[in-house]
């Protein structure tokens, strides 16, 4: 009886997985409601303050919700935290806890990242983008999922392999994907933890799990946006902080000429990226004195 119900769960399964690609896979495809996958470590992951950031909202339209897909492991990508001070724009001692992460190219193939994958609407990307914190960008085809990886959804891998047969590629054990990543490596970057070392000396990290550990959580089960969570990241945020001042932390990236006020905004530096209409542009165009229209 235990084998029937086994072959059961895994049919059941196995339908629902099929049913997920033919959803994606039909939204992919309608010119109307364009859709984009998109690879992202961080608070807008399920489970955080921010994860309604990347579903699209405009006034008069409908909402379009994320759709998360699963999980995908990425080589050659290691994970930071910017650990940000008064001197950043985003720097906000009202969310002392709030931290995203760097997930910096290394060109280590034992560095490995787990992202969370995402459908979402095109706009939405753009918005993300212009609100995305300092230093980080979206590329289409610098990293690439392992799409036999342990830390890779099946669904994710039967997605892709649903969307390499349709192009007819070739390579069928790895696939790129929109992934945000970072232009420039400050020294306020962190090392995050990993939260698996394998024996081929694979060190994966993981937003979710590589926090839990940063801010010595992992025996206690506390979720995000708990008060001891909150407390507990805050504080060894504020660790750290102190570190960078003194000199004391990233000792791996001693450089005598790095600059990092040369990248980013302070809260006083104005931004030009920025979403606007039409009209708020014709507007900001006449104040400027210019004849320029949209």
């Amino acid at each position: 009886m235990s084998n029937a119900l086994k072959y059961l769960g895994g049919a059941v399964a196995g339908l629902a997985a099929c049913e997920l690609v033919r959803r994606v896979l039909q939204r992919l495809q309608t010119p109307a409601s364009r859709r984009v996958l998109i690879a992202v470590s961080g608070t807008i992951q399920d489970g955080f303050e921010l994860r309604k950031n990347i579903d699209y909202t405009a006034e008069g339209e409908p909402t379009v919700k994320a759709v998360f897909i699963g999980y995908g492991a990425v080589r050659g990508v290691k994970m930071y935290f910017d650990v940000k001070d008064s001197a950043c724009r985003e720097y906000d001692p009202a969310v002392p806890h709030r931290v995203n992460p760097a997930m910096v190219l290394t060109g280590d193939r034992n560095d490995t990242n787990q992202y969370a994958l995402y459908l979402v609407d095109e706009r939405s990307c753009l918005n993300a983008l212009l609100g995305e914190p300092r230093l980080l960008t979206m590329t289409p085809d610098a990293v690439r999922i392992e799409l036999d990886d342990p830390a890779t959804s099946p669904d994710v891998t039967a997605l892709a392999r649903a969307i390499i047969a349709r192009d007819g590629k070739k390579e069928i054990r790895n696939c790129a994907v929109l992934a945000v990543v970072p232009c420039y490596k400050s020294k306020h970057f962190v090392p995050a933890p990993p939260v698996e070392v394998r024996p081929d000396g694979t060190r994966l990290t993981s937003f979710r799990a590589s926090l839990t550990a940063f801010a010595g959580l992992a025996s206690t089960g506390q979720e995000p946006g708990s008060a001891e969570w909150n407390r507990a990241v805050a504080s060894a945020l504020a660790k750290c902080r102190e570190e960078i001042a003194s000199g004391k932390a990233n000792s791996e990236e001693v450089n005598g000429i790095r600059d990092d006020s040369l990248y980013g905004t302070s809260p006083a530096c104005a931004r030009l990226s920025r979403r606007m209409t039409a009209a708020e542009f014709n507007a900001l165009a006449a104040e400027a004195g210019l004849a320029l229209q949209a």
